[in-house]
């Protein structure tokens, strides 16, 4: 497994190797190339992207975990209290006195 200077050095690498794909889809377009050969420089540019947004994924959780001080993911939730049924009882009416009522 590469460390952060590495991916830093793939990174950076990436960035010109796309930097040129892009300039030569562009000089494709400006010297009227067919619709073919534009088609897959144009393919071959998403793929070039795809790679270089891979790579940076990596160097930004190898950067994450280079932290002192870097938390890991969050603990599961707990599970729901269970609520006190005694809660669901309650007085009916608004006099004092006046007992639960069992309905059938």
């Amino acid at each position: 497994m590469p460390d952060l200077a590495e991916v830093e050095l793939y990174c950076a690498e990436a960035r010109d190797i796309l930097a040129h794909a892009e300039n030569i889809v562009a000089d494709l377009d400006r010297r009227g190339a067919s619709e073919g050969h534009c088609l897959m420089a144009n393919q071959g540019l998403a793929a070039l992207r795809n790679l270089d947004r891979i790579i940076e994924r990596h160097r930004r959780r190898l950067a994450f975990l280079a932290l002192p001080n870097a938390v890991g993911p969050s603990p599961p939730p707990s599970p729901p209290r269970k609520r006190n049924w005694l809660l669901f009882l309650r007085r009916r009416g608004g006099y004092a006195g006046h007992g639960i009522e069992a309905h059938s």
